[in-house]
């Protein structure tokens, strides 16, 4: 065939291309039938009467999928501690679970065994993470020198100590040039001494450690210039967090806090309905005094509109009497004056 030509450019294949060939061909047709077990199942040939409908309690299907995800499967394969799981994911298996007269049972069974699983990847996840944090470094400046540079900048130091005390004494001895000289000797020897440092320090940027994942990472990313991985398997943060299996570990922990959420109001479930009773009895409470409050103001609004309107009229009436008692003072004030 013409890819087995391809493969073997000689006119004759050899044994060991033809060998190679047929491996290929074999890995190609075992990964076209996991395929299609996992989208039609493995009785997919057989005839509607023939399928027993109980194919999803085979041991090599993964019980884990049927019920949810599967935990390993979605931290990808470079997850050391956590081993990649061979067993068959198929959505065929799901829905033939999802019609079994026996489903409640089943999805019990498997969903007590998945919530132990996802408990048990978080719990070493959080082991891990606690561990990682007491190796952690902190940000610093590192510079390492060669052996036959220390030595070198060890002679700078002498000659600058040197040139300095120079300097000193052709200063108080009147020698200014000769002062001045020995200074910028000294300069000079600081700044080889400082080039030499210059070239061999490093910022060492500092690492954190993923809460979700528990890895060690080095903080930053590619922004982050002067520094060389020193750890095999060294990873920045930016490329932490958007990795595969960062975002496995956070679906992993966000499915294990919805089936802890589930199993308590299943275990609890006068507590739900008791909390909703609650609230809706605060809620009319609140409602009731909101009422009763709205219309104590009323009433106190239509008692001050009457005391404003029955106040004015007393009032009125008030002046009323001073004027005919005023008027009657003055007639008498008269009849006495006549009298007179």
């Amino acid at each position: 065939s013409s890819e087995l030509s391809s493969a073997c450019p000689s006119s004759f294949p050899s044994v060991a291309c033809r060998r190679d060939f047929a491996g290929t061909c074999l890995d190609a047709m075992k990964s076209a039938k996991d395929l299609l077990d996992s989208l039609m199942g493995p009785s997919r040939n057989l005839s509607a009467k023939n399928r027993t409908g109980e194919d999803f309690k085979e041991p090599n299907v993964c019980k884990h999928f049927l019920v949810g995800f599967c935990p390993t499967s979605v931290l990808g394969k470079k997850v050391e501690h956590v081993p990649p799981c061979k067993l068959l994911h198929s959505l065929a298996l799901k829905e033939e679970l999802d019609k079994h007269p026996d489903s409640a049972k089943y999805r019990k069974e498997y969903e007590d065994a998945y919530l132990r699983k996802l408990e048990e990847i978080v719990a070493d996840a959080d082991a891990r993470a606690a561990k990682e944090k007491r190796k952690a470094r902190p940000h610093e400046i590192v510079t390492k020198l060669p052996e036959h540079l220390k030595i070198k900048v060890q002679v700078y130091e002498e000659a600058r100590r040197d040139r300095l005390r120079e300097a000193e004494e052709k200063g108080r001895a009147g020698d200014v040039e000769g002062s001045q000289m020995a200074m910028r000797s000294a300069e000079q020897a600081l700044k080889d001494i400082n080039g030499i440092n210059k070239a061999h320090t490093n910022e060492f940027p500092g690492e954190g450690v993923c809460e979700a994942c528990g890895v060690r990472y080095l903080n930053g990313g590619k922004e982050v210039t002067g520094f060389e991985r020193l750890r095999d398997g060294d990873i920045w943060e930016d490329d932490h967090y958007a990795s595969k299996a960062h975002e496995g570990y956070v679906q992993i922990r966000e499915k294990l806090a919805e089936m802890r959420k589930a199993k308590r109001e299943q275990e609890h479930p006068d507590k739900g309905s008791t909390d909703r009773k609650r609230s809706r009895s605060r809620g009319r409470e609140k409602s009731d005094r909101d009422g009763r409050d709205g219309d104590r103001d009323r009433d106190r609004g239509r008692d001050r509109d009457r005391d404003r309107k029955g106040g004015g009229g007393e009032r009125d009436r008030d002046g009323d009497r001073d004027r005919r008692n005023r008027d009657k003072d003055r007639d008498r004030d008269r009849r006495r004056s006549r009298s007179k």
